[in-house]
């Protein structure tokens, strides 16, 4: 870039930039024209959200950004709802005052910290950046975009947005944004997890497939424990104990034959008990904001509950069975053995 020199060897009046001392220059293009540097944290952990909570997260901000030399700072909140919709609120001022009446559900809050902090190596404050995103589920159309724009960089953040919640702060000063990131994680320890689901069924949920084989596995066996018990109890009492090979050999192949029927019985009742706590429907992620929002969360409780019943209908007609089973062998054994 050519410079204007008047005739006393000093750049021309016109040339603001070379006017400009180099040390603030340095801190003008870091300001409008650099990269900063990135810290990401991402929260795989359930959560359930209300207004109160993310108030009180921008408060723990504002506390830690108050031990530091803050010139500005802009807070703003982006909420997306079912169907696409999107609202902003340019303050916060704005989103602490908004009565959440509305019947949408929320799908996803993005709230946004812009501030300019005094760095020491820099003539001029520097922009920060902390960025707090939860949302229930990463949309289809979000993927489909990452996949292709083929981006190395977009489809780095694949990981990132498929997770719960995520934090992360765009810097100059390191130090500010590790304190940053332990307000945000400590903060969102500290929130309420989800019970959309009985805490027990929760738990067979996770292990329904474990479960869905003790069952059939349970059923198969005492099954194969009644065929033997009948036998020893019919060798027993009409053949002393000695029954003829011909017989041995027709007891034998029924009771092979027998276990093609009675799995297909306890496939079907394992398949409904299966089916039964499958559909009991979870969310890593509630919002508990407008009035649709609580809707859903009632009207999901009432629907695990309804599943909640089908599963202890479905696993009783497989218990009985077992006891019944269970019951009938141990009285043929000891009748066997008189």
């Amino acid at each position: 870039m050519s410079t204007a020199i008047d005739q006393n060897g000093q750049p021309s009046g016109n040339d603001l930039v070379a006017r400009v001392p180099k040390e603030q220059l340095k801190s003008l293009f870091y300001l409008f024209s650099g990269k900063p540097d990135s810290r990401i944290k991402t929260f795989k952990d359930p959560v359930q959200l209300t207004k109160s909570d993310v108030l009180e997260l921008h408060e723990c901000i504002s506390t830690k950004l108050a031990t530091h030399d803050i010139d500005a700072v802009i807070a703003t909140v982006k909420i997306g709802y079912e169907g696409s919709q999107l609202t902003e609120f340019g303050t916060w001022i704005e989103f602490a005052e908004h009565n959440f009446t509305e019947p949408e559900k929320i799908e996803e809050i993005v709230v946004k910290w812009d501030f300019l902090v005094t760095v020491r190596e820099f003539a001029n404050p520097q922009r920060h950046t902390v960025l707090f995103r939860v949302s229930r589920e990463m949309k289809p159309s979000q993927l489909f975009h990452m996949l292709g724009a083929g981006n190395h960089d977009e489809l780095d953040q694949v990981d990132v947005m498929s997770c719960p919640a995520f934090c992360r702060v765009d810097f100059i000063n390191a130090q500010i944004s590790r304190e940053l990131i332990n307000v945000v994680s400590d903060w969102y320890s500290g929130r309420k997890e989800p019970e959309l689901i009985d805490p027990i069924l929760y738990k067979l949920k996770e292990h329904k497939s474990i479960v869905a084989t003790i069952l059939d596995q349970w059923l198969l066996f005492s099954w194969a424990m009644l065929i033997a018990s009948f036998f020893f109890w019919n060798s027993n009492t009409q053949f002393a104990g000695t029954p003829p090979l011909g017989i041995s050999l027709i007891a034998l192949f029924l009771a092979i034959y027998s276990f093609r029927p009675i799995s297909r019985i306890s496939g079907l009742l394992v398949n409904r008990v299966y089916k039964a706590i499958a559909e009991l429907e979870g969310s890593r992620v509630v919002f508990e904001f407008t009035s649709g929002d609580k809707k859903r969360i009632a009207q999901q409780k009432k629907d695990n509950a309804k599943q909640g019943r089908k599963f202890m209908a479905a696993s009783s007609w497989n218990i009985v069975l077992n006891i019944a089973a269970t019951i009938l062998y141990a009285w043929l054994f000891s009748k066997g053995n008189v």
